[in-house]
């Protein structure tokens, strides 16, 4: 069977395909777990929704935004006029990310409220959000992988079928979507300080993405040899580490962390993210001929361990140090 995203019904003259129902109907169920989590923590009520009507314009801009950015050079041949185009598709998780926490920003802002908890109250919605749009990739033909040769797994979940080529092709989208579900469920597991739980968020799917989006093998977004997603985690991962420094050093009075301390966690991410870009050479057949595929993500795998692990000790032992 080949996975086409087929055009549903269209709304204003403009198509509407099943993977842009998937995406809308994910968003819907994230802003539902908001309300829901809004209530729950008891934040205005003004704060909230002008949050959830801020988030879908401003998430839906900075995806566009965020993807036409990441292709302008194509945008520079095609004219600059396409990037209106918004129903010929292209958009980026981390763009809509940024927009959802804009809005949280504007809104709370507005309504003279704390920023944390209006951030905390979308991060497990986000979590639930992309899960689910990265299990609508299903309908799109994007989210995919390398070609499956094991028999056993040349079937869905596992895999979809590439109709142009006759093989199955990992579904990296899959592992995606169970990624942020298991993302959503760590958010979801105690009550966090304000602003905690967006980081913790931000953290988790950064390194994620790091080793998930080096799997994909579709229409990836790409600046020259560097893949954006991949790039974008990790300048998150190193933010949120060097927000934690600034605070260590502005406690000189109940520092409970060292130098020593905050030098191990960096030292380690930079070797961890210099062993990934050597697996990404390898994994394009480069370097380490001899390295078989399994290896070269199962190292990477390892190496996005130790980034989380660093950057979580980072940033949430110098939030213990109030």
């Amino acid at each position: 069977m080949e996975f086409e995203d087929r055009i549903l019904f269209s709304v204003f003259q403009l198509p509407v395909t099943g993977y842009a129902l998937g995406v809308v109907l994910a968003a819907a169920c994230g802003l539902g777990l908001f309300f829901f989590l809004a209530g729950r923590k008891k934040l205005p009520s003004d704060a909230v929704w002008r949050t959830a009507l801020l988030a879908l314009p401003l998430g839906l801009l900075g995806a566009r935004l965020f993807y036409c950015a990441a292709r302008l050079s194509l945008y520079q041949e095609i004219g600059f006029a396409s990037m209106l185009h918004l129903w010929e598709g292209g958009y980026a998780l981390w763009g809509a990310v940024g927009g959802a926490a804009l809005a949280a920003l504007i809104a709370a802002k507005s309504c003279k409220q704390p920023v944390g908890p209006m951030l905390d109250a979308l991060a497990a919605p986000a979590a639930l959000t992309i899960a689910l749009a990265r299990f609508a990739e299903y309908f799109s033909g994007e989210g995919t992988g390398l070609y499956v040769e094991e028999e056993f797994f040349q079937r869905f979940p596992f895999a979809v079928f590439d109709g142009y080529y006759e093989e199955w092709k990992w579904a990296v989208f899959m592992l995606e979507g169970l990624a942020a579900l298991a993302i959503l469920a760590a958010l979801l597991r105690k009550k966090r300080k304000a602003g905690d739980s967006a980081r913790l968020f931000l953290l988790l799917y950064s390194a994620c993405q790091i080793l998930l989006e080096s799997l994909r093998r579709d229409s990836y977004l790409r600046w020259l040899f560097v893949r954006v997603s991949q790039l974008t985690a990790a300048i998150v991962l190193v933010l949120l580490m060097a927000a934690a420094v600034v605070r260590w050093a502005r406690r000189k009075e109940a520092r409970r962390m060292t130098g020593k301390g905050l030098l191990i966690p960096w030292l380690a991410v930079a070797a961890s993210v210099g062993l990934i870009i050597a697996l990404e050479f390898a994994a394009d057949d480069k370097i380490w001929h001899e390295l078989p595929i399994w290896g070269i993500y199962g190292l990477m795998a390892c190496a996005c361990l130790v980034i989380g692990v660093s950057a979580y000790q980072t940033v949430f032992r110098s939030l213990k140090a109030k």
